[in-house]
């Protein structure tokens, strides 16, 4: 819990102001699909840009970890994408 507790994320407010104004869009016109998948970019970018130092030192630039990691994000996004076409 004291992890928790000393734990600072800073995300840029431009950054939270374009998330907050795409999903109210996306939830106003009942894109929910479209919605779920901004969100999942969001923070998978968010996860990454202020994760890197840690992946880069204490997994020491690990090519593995991070192909892992952009393919497992691909694969997310390719299975929203499939969602889009596919009929409800």
């Amino acid at each position: 819990m004291e992890n928790l507790h000393e734990m600072q994320l800073t995300i840029p407010v431009a950054h939270m102001a374009l998330f907050v104004a795409l999903l109210s869009f996306c939830l106003l016109f009942a894109r929910y699909k479209l919605g779920l998948s901004i969100t999942f970019c969001f923070t998978f970018y968010w996860g990454f840009i202020y994760n890197k130092d840690v992946f880069f030192t204490n997994f020491e630039g690990s090519s593995p970890f991070l192909f892992v990691y952009f393919l497992s994000g691909f694969l997310l996004l390719l299975f929203a994408l499939f969602s889009f076409i596919s009929e409800d």
